[in-house]
């Protein structure tokens, strides 16, 4: 009987912060995707580290580009950092960066930068895992009161 409000628990959960971070996620495209872009020169570009244990690795490209006469240099090239694919698909993806490359900076803050505003599908991915998650979670939850119940 335990393990089903576990289960129940762990499935709200996961759901709730498959939720929040699709909101942070299409919070963070809606307030950086429009940051202006001046041209920047690739110095480092390859497959970075992994992601966890898993087979995902992060891009890792370092450039330098300049704003207002000063120069900076960054190594983020997914808006939401932490953003990776399988090896081969980041290879694809570092080897496919023109250089110059276009550089996203925060007009505030030039050192803040990105290359790539990361896909709207991620926040919709994110939004059905974490609304199959809370369903599932509510219907183990009833399940396991149901079941008490009789």
């Amino acid at each position: 009987m335990i393990k089903r409000y576990v289960y129940a628990a762990l499935f709200l959960i996961a759901g709730g912060i498959a939720l929040w971070m699709a909101f942070y996620v299409g919070g963070e495209i809606k307030t950086k995707g429009d940051w202006p872009t001046v041209p920047g020169k690739i110095l480092e570009r390859r497959v970075g580290e992994p992601m966890g244990k898993g087979r995902n690795y992060i891009p890792y490209v370092k450039y330098t580009y300049e704003v207002g006469g000063k120069s900076f240099t960054n190594d983020q090239v997914y808006l939401i950092k932490r953003t990776g694919n399988l090896a081969d698909e980041v290879q694809k993806l570092v080897d496919g960066l023109p250089d110059p490359v276009p550089v996203h900076y925060n007009p505030a803050n030039p050192a803040d930068s990105y290359l790539i505003v990361n896909p709207v599908g991620t926040k919709w991915i994110l939004v059905a895992f974490g609304a199959l998650a809370l369903l599932l979670g509510l219907g183990s939850l009833l399940v396991a009161l149901t079941k008490k119940s009789t």
